[in-house]
């Protein structure tokens, strides 16, 4: 039988939005330059013979802002539209499934990587340096053996369809920053979103990965 697992590719970049509104630094005449970001991601994949499909929609938003005065970086959780922020998975059975799937499902996992290592060199204060140790910006949810066994718990939506749904308090819970980041000055913070090279993948699988 073949397997089936499927990605999505969350925005993340340094943005004006969250506590602050923008990183704040005293500075010269300078107007600071601002940017932001487009994720190109690829359609949902269906192999022929699999006995059904995942899709996964979702909201969420993620941008580093400032926490507050001294500087300390913080997560910050939106949606991108006037809904409660959320990820969601559907599975459909097949037409020509076995009987037992489209009454339950398939044993389903949920995981989280980055699609490049996004690591910020650091000091042993913590603060920015070239030839300093990298480490890791985000941590996440995953089981200890960093992949599989995270199952996630189905519910019949009454249309022969299946859905699990993360709410904020539940994507909070599964993504983090790794550590408090102080970015006390606009050197460590071009540093710190230079680190932001790639994007974080929630995976969706049956169990065979691919």
């Amino acid at each position: 039988m073949k397997k089936l697992s499927l990605l999505i590719l969350l925005m993340l970049c340094i943005t004006i939005s969250g506590v602050y509104a923008a990183w704040i630094y005293a500075g010269t005449n300078d107007i600071a330059d601002v940017y932001t970001e487009a994720k190109v991601t690829i359609a949902d994949v269906e192999l022929q013979g699999a006995n059904g499909t995942y899709h996964i929609s979702s909201n969420l938003v993620l941008t580093v802002d400032q926490k507050n005065e001294n500087h300390e970086a913080e997560l910050v959780f939106a949606s991108n539209n006037t809904e409660a922020i959320f990820l969601k998975v559907t599975f459909t059975p097949a037409a020509n499934a076995p009987q037992t799937i489209k009454e339950n499902a398939v044993p389903t996992e949920i995981y989280y990587t980055v699609t490049t290592p996004m690591q910020y060199k650091m000091d042993a204060d913590g603060n920015y340096l070239e030839s300093g140790t990298p480490t890791d910006i985000f941590t996440f949810s995953n089981p200890s053996d960093g992949y599989l066994n995270n199952t996630i718990t189905w519910t019949e939506e009454g249309d022969g369809t299946f859905s699990y749904t993360m709410n904020e308090t539940d994507l909070k819970a599964a993504i983090s920053l790794s550590q408090t980041f102080v970015l006390d000055t606009k050197a460590e913070h071009d540093a710190f979103g230079a680190a932001l090279a790639g994007n974080i993948v929630v995976r969706v699988t049956d169990g065979t990965v691919n």
